[in-house]
């Protein structure tokens, strides 16, 4: 059994985006040299999220969502009226934690056999960005990791 880690980066220019990294999975998964095993892809922050959808599926329509519904129906609190105990220099973003935990997956585990990754024709991973760009210096770019294990 062999283990290969990887930790890779894009930057996003959008509020809400959805960006195709098959092929980079794709070419993790050759280096690796992994022929039978499984991959696993986690998003480094809360406000991202991972899926295996349909590449052409416009999944940029999850930013025309309204989450204004669990605000005026008192599930959630305003953004104004947000009593949190971190930084005042934190950004008030519940949107994209919402949309994160709704509309997302916290990582995506996949099967490799024969040393290609095992998904249908016409599916893809892509990485979902709910709050970006970050104005803070220290996090202009959005992490993710990937962990294979197999032989």
């Amino acid at each position: 059994m062999r283990c290969f880690f990887r930790m890779s980066d894009l930057a996003t220019g959008n509020l809400i985006e959805m960006r195709d990294i098959t092929d980079e999975i794709i070419n993790y998964i050759r280096e690796s040299q992994i022929k039978n095993g499984h991959i696993l892809i986690q998003p480094m922050h809360t406000t991202v999220g991972i899926y295996l959808n349909e590449g052409s599926l416009n999944l940029n329509l999850v930013k025309e969502i309204d989450l204004r519904f669990f605000f005026e129906h008192g599930c959630l609190p305003n953004n104004k009226d947000n009593k949190r105990d971190c930084s005042t220099n934190e950004l008030f973003n519940h949107h994209a934690y919402l949309k994160s935990m709704f509309f997302s997956n916290p990582n995506l585990s996949l099967i490799i056999f024969g040393g290609k990754l095992q998904i249908g024709e016409g599916q893809r991973i892509l990485f979902a960005e709910f709050d970006g760009p970050c104005p803070r210096d220290h996090k202009d770019r959005r992490r993710y990791v990937i962990s294979i294990i197999g032989a």
